[in-house]
């Protein structure tokens, strides 16, 4: 049965805005765009090593053939997936050509027959490959890549699982040797449970983390950008967002907390501020760790 894989075109309105409001992250966000576009933007680096290197740079060739894969490492809300998502709108925009963003689906595993990780695995792969066309540009975005790449070593490790692993591994390589315009994102909550093989491969892993207390300044900036609060209120703000034991993560502050605070001030036509939100987060745990 063959893979239904979700696609979208970049650069495109919502991916932009999401982008956007993705808050204190921004050296991920950066990290990210600037590794893509290396990986993509050929004219850039041969320009560059022709400026400064114009006699030939033998350790040129690690960048030029390395393997085209990028880990998303970190703890949950914290906007792996979202950037994720997103950042093919930054890219077409900064490589001026039109990326198209590619994402297996949940089941990728199958229903657990002998072979069906490794055929849906190599049906994705070779999906993603038939559809970028000429002049285009393919991100590949594995969510929950424990999922797939827990490393082979693992008493756990069914060899079911440990066929799939070695066949992501022989598709990951097989983008590098066949110079396709192709980078692969594994996403994870776990980074330690992946294999060692798939973790040398990445050319990038990028870490998130829960936001600190000027992370947490930012966040409650955007989210009352138009409210009249005081450089006070944000640093009430930010001591009612510090929590003993476990850190909020931006999802709690913004998704849960946020929305919540907003529709309690709504239901008892109050101002939204301060009040409201530090009212709701006593009452509002951080979601648990992942372990």
């Amino acid at each position: 049965m063959e893979v239904k894989l979700q696609e979208n075109k970049h650069p495109n309105q919502t991916a932009e805005a999401a982008y956007k409001d993705l808050i204190a992250i921004d050296k991920q966000k950066n990290t990210l765009l600037n590794t893509l576009e290396l990986f993509f933007n050929n004219e850039k680096v041969e320009q560059w090593q022709k400026k400064h290197h114009p006699e030939g740079l033998d350790f040129f060739q690690n960048l030029v053939g390395g393997t085209p894969l990028i880990i998303l490492s970190g703890d949950v809300g914290c906007g792996k997936t979202a950037l994720a998502h997103s950042i093919g709108t930054p890219l077409a925009k900064q490589i001026d050509k039109r990326v198209v963003v590619f994402e297996t689906p949940s089941n990728i595993r199958g229903a657990g027959r002998v072979g069906e990780i490794s055929n849906r695995i190599t049906d994705a792969f070779e999906q993603v490959k038939s559809k970028i066309k000429s002049g285009q540009m393919g991100i590949l975005i594995i969510d929950e890549a424990d999922d797939l790449a827990t490393d082979r070593d693992q008493n756990q490790a069914h060899h079911e699982d440990r066929a799939g692993l070695n066949v992501l591994i022989k598709q990951i390589d097989l983008i590098g040797r066949e110079n396709i315009s192709l980078a692969v994102i594994l996403i994870t909550n776990r980074l330690k449970v992946l294999d060692p093989a798939v973790i040398r491969r990445a050319t990038q892993i990028i870490e998130f983390i829960r936001p600190d207390k000027n992370a947490r300044r930012l966040v409650f900036q955007c989210i009352f950008s138009g409210s009249k609060l005081s450089e006070k209120d944000y640093s009430d703000l930010v001591e009612a967002s510090t929590h003993p034991d476990t850190p909020y993560s931006f999802s709690d502050l913004i998704q849960k907390v946020g929305k919540q605070s907003l529709y309690q001030a709504i239901q008892s036509n109050q101002p939204f501020g301060k009040d409201v939100y530090v009212e709701t987060i006593k009452n509002t745990k951080p979601s648990p760790l992942i372990k």
